[in-house]
């Protein structure tokens, strides 16, 4: 199978801090982790950079950092190219880009919708960024917070362009290591967990019982806070905490699993024969209180 995605306004972040390092995380993460909810196993990816004008820094870090991330990914990147395309490519400082790829995968379990029942366990598997989504919101609520610089602002030692630049992390590996083991796959990027998990149980005709997912990391908290989102809204743009859920019924086998890849993960909930998705909230406002999707 082939699927195509691209890191979004995040490179934006990257032109702030001059870090781009680690950009092929995000879009590594992006085209992998959405292969691997099919139940693919990602084998080659194609990518292509569009910039406003060539700089051998800026190129050289973005392909240093992608032989990192395709080392953590366990994919080949076989073909590429790099496009001078002038204004029509923007941003912030003298050198713009897009970046976005394509991934060439095999299917190595069929994930029926029939396998999901009533009664099966939610694993969460923790992310500490925002990975590829909301980022246009966060740049919003940070600019009128602080002012056009707002990446320079320090908080406990580090910026808040560091901070927002988190890279994302894969969990391709370790759930390929799990795919024996779990009936649904959730990857949790635009439209969050009700978005993402709520097209799922739309499907089977089932509700989820969510009651104890990782706290979001500080920043979104922050983001939170400054730019008044509610949390039944924030966990519909951004993570809140986890990259990807996993449906299972050997949840102490997957969780095991995923810290052999250093990945946190814990029992988040589970599904119920009711329809929508009832979450114990942890973001910044309501804390402890159930939102309903």
């Amino acid at each position: 199978m082939l699927n195509s995605d691209g890191v979004g306004t995040k490179v934006e972040i990257a032109e702030r801090t001059g870090i781009h390092r680690t950009v092929a995380y995000d879009l590594f993460a992006m085209l992998c982790d959405d292969a691997v909810r099919y139940g693919a196993e990602p084998i080659a990816i194609s990518n292509i950079l569009d910039v406003n004008k060539l700089s051998v820094d800026v190129v050289k870090d973005i392909a240093e950092g992608m032989v990192e991330a395709a080392g953590d990914a366990g994919v080949a990147v076989v073909s590429g190219e790099i496009a001078e395309l002038g204004s029509r490519i923007c941003g912030y400082g003298r050198y713009n880009y897009n970046w976005a790829g394509t991934v060439l995968s095999i299917i190595r379990k069929e994930m029926g919708q029939e396998r999901i029942k009533k009664g099966q366990i939610i694993v969460a598997l923790e992310e500490r960024g925002f990975r590829s989504n909301g980022l246009t919101l966060v740049r919003n609520i940070l600019e009128k917070a602080y002012g056009t610089n707002w990446h320079r602002k320090k908080i406990k030692g580090k910026t808040l362009g560091e901070m927002v630049l988190m890279h994302s992390r894969i969990y391709t590996p370790a759930v390929l290591d799990m795919l024996d083991l779990v009936d649904g796959i959730v990857h949790i990027t635009g439209g969050g967990i009700p978005g993402k998990l709520g097209r799922l149980l739309s499907a089977v005709r089932l509700g989820a019982e969510i009651s104890d997912l990782f706290t979001p990391p500080d920043i979104m908290l922050a983001c939170q806070k400054l730019g008044s989102v509610d949390d039944k809204e924030a966990y519909k743009v951004w993570n809140m905490g986890q990259g990807m859920l996993v449906i299972t019924s050997a949840p102490e086998d997957v969780i095991s699993i995923a810290e052999r890849h250093k990945i946190k993960a814990r029992i988040a909930g589970e599904l119920t024969g009711k329809r929508g998705i009832r979450l114990m909230s942890k973001g910044f406002y309501r804390k402890g209180k159930a939102l309903l999707y």
